[in-house]
């Protein structure tokens, strides 16, 4: 008989809780079974102690097809507690399916837990250096030397249990008797540290022994203290001047006794090989100046100072788990030697443009130096092009020590690179040199695969997989590469929907969208970046949003609901999208949106005509008020639902007033001034096939090219194919000549660029003061190709992916399309192929789930139906006579 299965077990979107930001977790799981029609009817969670086996709660057999965030129903979670969960299932039939593997909760810490209290060493200038310096930790930058930390302590006993509780103000490595503890790099992430700092929990129990041990961290500037931003008259120092430890480590024994062992005074500190790291100047690395058992012998060691106990500035930050995944290192790219560059230096080609670093193994002579220069593509001479990195160095040092073979990574820096300028010490060729380039990203969960039947368009997918990956670091950054790497939001919100595509993003957002609410000004005003202080830090308050840019999390928020079905996330954040539509409201009488619109980006980076910017900011005020009303739709809101109907209605009305002549062209006449208003539904019916039309008219004049920024970007494909012009949308996507996805790819892109025109033949490099070769906007596409092409969409009738839309185009240029997503309902697939006129569809949706079935026009099949229910199927389409 076919079974049904729980798979993918999550606790607040996480497969793994390291620690709950809520007394009332949520529990979610998908399906997955063998037959047709198969749908949960009854459910049973067990919450129970790791080791000993207590029972938190269970639930017993619940009636309820739901799976997604079931909150916790059971007794008080302790805190500093390990527990393990597991779900069971019954089926349409009443019968039990199988039992979920268990999944481990981590309770964390609450507030009057904490005994730790903030350590550093002690206070000297900004740089972190002694005066006079002129020893190995002067550089011209004033970057801050790595600041060792340990304590030494005694253990009756091998604990039967053994909890690390860690953060810091700045980034940290911990140590626990010499061993590494987790595989997390750039922890903690990034936050407001003047508001909030996650804490990362770890189980260390196989590394405390009885006796003696000793406890230790390394720490970083990070984003606390180091450089991040573009803003040279305030580069660093942007939270304070220096970084510091919060620990606690839980020791738990066999008798029932317990110990903590803290940060505190009784701590020591010394500086190290580390001589400097910073994000955007690199890392240097004297191995010479290497502590021997810095993290292993007991006891007090001489030539370490006390550490000083201090509460940071302007106050303590308060304290929160980790909502998202940690950052890990997620791929290892050999590196290849290429040739040598004019200078002498050894050039290296990963084959792809990464954000990380390298790993270095070498033999060399004590004091040899080696110097790791990165850079995304090379000049026409084949020298390292980095003249687009500002004043990002993108350097790394290693000195050898000369014991022999060394191998030598970064720690507390990355850089955006494809290419390595190698310059060795005389006598070392690259060929007795292993280089590996290692790539970092927030570790999202990969949810979709898929793969068609062209090149170009497989490789653009890679392109916008490359670029998310590497961007998507604690929070969705620009790029990974230049003196900026801020969290920018209309880049996200474009983007957002291809992002759920390739991972994970439920816990992600959870994380982020609390940044932005942190830069919410107290008149309502959502900011351009989150976290905010880097871009402006003369500002007392942050700086408050453009449109599309303040409008990002609503427009997200919604995308998050589709996607996810997380009532709670709009409940929560609800109040603060109402502040923002309060705050562009007030200013806006007349329903244009000429005002409270600050740095109005428009269309950024859009070429050809620019795009009216009132014309886009009214556009977007009519998408989140659209987007509000359905908001207060889904949360019962009735009133509210309403009134933000009658808002949305008042806009369009202005806007076709002010914008729209009687032929159906729109002030501005250009690409992006058609698409919002398509897409955003502000044209009158009668008007939209003039509007299509004329939208068809100026890409043709444009020689069959987009004109599209990052706004428009995300529209062009979708509407055409919603409006009649399927074809043409495909044309967009396979052309190869500028402007265009293709041309990129023509020139070698492994990502995606930030400008259509980041070089060209003609003119070669574009303006070295805003050129990204790694900037995931413009592979908005991407949600078009999996929703359009490959057919897999949400519905918005029931989100969370219990409803679904299967509306695949197929086309005979594309040939074929396999695709495969891992929605949190469960698997869905839609594999298609052509032949001639037929096409062989096999689609699958996920037990419990729904899919409605919306053919291209044209297409027919015997087998069609226009809804079908939980399984797999074979469907065979032709096209009908007059197709």
């Amino acid at each position: 008989m076919p079974q049904l299965r729980p798979i993918d077990l999550r606790c607040e979107h996480l497969a793994t809780a390291h620690g709950l930001n809520s007394p009332i977790p949520r529990f979610g799981w998908g399906l997955e079974g063998d037959g047709q029609n198969q749908r949960q009817t009854a459910y049973r969670i067990v919450v129970a102690e790791t080791g000993n086996g207590r029972i938190f709660w269970d639930s017993g057999k619940i009636l309820s097809n739901n799976t997604q965030l079931v909150p916790y129903a059971g007794e008080p979670l302790s805190s500093d507690a390990v527990l393990d969960w597991t779900v069971q299932v019954w089926d349409e039939a009443d019968r039990l399916g199988a039992t979920a593997s268990p999944a481990r909760i981590f309770t964390g810490l609450k507030s009057d837990d904490w005994q730790a209290e903030w350590i550093a060493r002690y206070f000297v200038l900004p740089a972190g250096r002694e005066v006079p310096a002129d020893n190995a930790y002067d550089n011209r930058w004033q970057a801050r030397p790595a600041d060792y930390l340990r304590r030494s302590f005694a253990s009756a006993d091998s604990p039967v249990r053994a909890t690390l509780y860690v953060t810091a103000l700045g980034l940290y490595e911990a140590y626990l008797n010499g061993q590494r503890i987790g595989d997390h790099v750039i922890a903690p992430g990034w936050t407001d540290y003047h508001r909030r700092v996650e804490y990362q929990v770890h189980d260390v129990t196989a590394l405390v022994q009885a006796g003696d041990n000793v406890l230790g961290a390394i720490l970083g500037e990070g984003w606390y203290s180091g450089r991040v931003g573009h803003n040279q008259r305030r580069a660093g120092n942007h939270y304070g001047g220096r970084p510091a430890l919060f620990c606690q480590l839980h020791l738990h024994y066999a008798d029932g006794s317990n110990m903590i062992v803290a940060s505190d005074e009784h701590w020591q500190t010394r500086q190290g090989p580390i001589c400097y790291s910073d994000f955007l100047m690199g890392e240097m690395y004297d191995a010479r100046l290497e502590l021997q058992d810095w993290a292993t012998a007991p006891g007090v060691q001489v030539g370490w100072q006390p550490a000083e106990v201090f509460t940071p500035d302007p106050r303590a930050p308060k304290l929160d788990a980790a909502r998202a995944q940690p950052a890990r290192e997620v791929a290892r790219l050999p590196a290849q030697f290429s040739h040598l560059a004019t200078n002498g230096a050894a050039i290296f080609d990963l084959g792809q443009n990464i954000a990380g670093y390298c790993e270095l193994t070498v033999e060399a002579s004590a004091g040899a130096r080696f110097t790791l220069r990165h850079g995304e593509v090379l000049d026409g001479d084949g020298e390292l092009y980095v003249a687009n990195l500002r004043h990002a160095v993108a350097t790394d040092i290693f000195i050898a020590a000369g014991n022999g073979e060394e191998t030598f990574k970064p720690r507390f820096t990355f850089h955006g690179f494809r290419y390595v300028e190698l310059t060795l010490p005389e006598g070392v060729s690259p060929e007795a040199i292993t280089l590996t380039g290692i790539a970092i990203q927030t570790d999202t969960p990969i949810t979709g695969e898929i793969e068609t039947g062209h090149p170009l368009v497989n490789q653009l997918l890679s392109n916008i997989f490359w670029s998310q990956r590497d961007n998507f670091l604690s929070v969705p950054t620009d790029c990974p590469q230049r003196d900026e790497r801020y969290g920018w939001s209309a880049d996200a919100q474009v983007f957002w929907k291809t992002a759920g595509y390739f991972a994970d993003v439920s816990a992600f957002l959870t994380k982020w969208m609390l940044d932005l609410e942190d830069g919410q000004s107290p008149d309502g005003a959502f900011p351009d970046v989150a976290p905010t202080k880097p871009l402006n830090p003369y500002r007392l308050t942050p700086q408050p949003g453009a449109p599309a840019w303040g409008d990002a999390p609503i427009i997200m928020a919604w995308d998050h609901w589709l996607r996810y079905g997380d009532r709670d996330f709009l409940v929560r954040f609800y109040p603060s999208f109402q502040a923002w539509m309060e705050h562009i409201g007030r200013p806006n009488p007349d329903f244009i949106r000429r005002n409270a619109v600050y740095n109005n980006y428009g269309d950024w980076l859009s070429v050809g005509p620019a795009s009216d910017r009132t014309l886009v900011a009214t556009a977007y005020w009519h998408r989140v008020a659209d987007l509000m009303a359905r908001m207060a739709n889904a949360l019962g809101h009735a009133t509210d639902s309403a009134a933000y109907n009658q808002l949305a209605r008042s806009i369009a009305r202005a806007f076709c007033a002010e914008y729209l002549d009687q032929s159906g062209r729109l002030t501005g006449d250009t690409q992006t001034a058609y698409l919002l208003a398509l897409d955003f539904n502000l044209l009158p019916e009668a008007m939209r096939p003039a509007a299509t039309k004329r939208l068809v008219e100026l890409i043709d004049a444009a020689g069959g090219h987009l004109q599209t920024g990052f706004l428009g970007v995300r529209h062009i494909c979708p509407v055409l194919s919603e409006n009649g012009a399927a074809d043409l949308a495909v044309d967009l996507l396979l052309k190869d000549t500028y402007p265009s996805w293709g041309f990129s790819i023509r020139q070698g892109a492994t990502t995606i660029w930030e400008r259509w025109d980041g070089w060209t033949p003609d003119k070669g490099f574009q303006s070295v003061n805003m050129n990204s070769f790694n900037h995931y906007a413009y592979g908005a596409v991407g949600e078009w190709i999996w929703s359009r092409i490959a057919g897999i969409d949400w519905c918005e009738q029931g989100p969370g992916y219990r409803e679904l839309r299967l509306r695949p185009l197929f086309d005979s240029r594309i040939g074929h399309c396999r695709a495969s997503y891992r929605a949190h309902t469960g698997i869905v697939s839609s594999h298609w192929v052509m032949h001639g006129d037929t096409v062989e569809w096999r689609v699958s949706i996920p037990p419990n789930c729904a899919a409605v079935i919306e053919l291209p026009p044209g297409w027919l099949s015997k087998e069609h139906s226009d809804r079908l229910g939980a399984g797999t199927y074979d469907l065979r389409l032709c096209k009908s006579a007059n197709g």
